[in-house]
């Protein structure tokens, strides 16, 4: 079974994935493709998807990516690009990192989608540094190719109910964080 149906069911499928993560697959599987020299068979492999699969998600057959583990391995492979191996080209260092990636188990978590999300604050300021898992430091600037506001409102939204999303969007509302608030709200209603 496949999420959309006829010929208009593809541009509501690419709106659809437009709004959960960003921008379409096809957009995204494309940037992959060309940046690690893929064929389409062989990036669903990295990534853990069948070929039909992948195949089915850039027509637009289908919207969404229901395992967070590839999920994960695309989104890595999208935060690699920028990695002096990558944009080296060497085959060797493309293969090992692609062989990296595709032997990984990650795991959507919030701090995941928050630390791939573009800080903007109202006034034009530069936000004040964020802290990684691991407790160093890191500035808060726009990174190239940041996962968009869907992405986040997708994760969120796999991540608890409606009603924890709403208490929690109250919570940043009282303490200023309206921004916040709003992509837990988006988050609830979409779940």
């Amino acid at each position: 079974m496949t999420d959309a149906a006829g010929a208009g069911g593809a541009s509501a499928s690419a709106e659809a994935q437009r709004a959960l993560y960003g921008e379409p697959w096809s957009q995204r599987f494309g940037r992959l493709m060309a940046t690690y020299r893929l064929s389409q068979a062989r990036l669903a492999g990295v990534i853990g998807l069948s070929a039909p699969m992948l195949s089915q998600l850039i027509s637009g057959q289908r919207v969404k990516v229901g395992n967070p583990a590839v999920f994960g391995r695309i989104v890595s492979l999208e935060q690699l690009a920028d990695d002096p191996r990558v944009l080296g080209g060497n085959p060797e260092a493309l293969r090992a990192v692609l062989d990296e990636v595709a032997a990984s188990s990650p795991t959507l978590t919030a701090v995941t989608a928050v630390t791939a999300v573009t800080v903007a604050t109202p006034d034009g300021a530069s936000p004040p540094p964020t802290r990684d898992p691991a407790g160093a430091t890191t500035p808060a600037t726009p990174a190239s190719g940041a996962v968009g506001e869907g992405v986040l409102v997708a994760g969120l939204a796999a991540l608890a109910a409606p009603a924890p999303l709403h208490a929690a969007a109250d919570a940043a509302q009282a303490a200023g964080g309206a921004g916040l608030a709003a992509l837990l709200r988006a988050a609830a209603a979409g779940r």
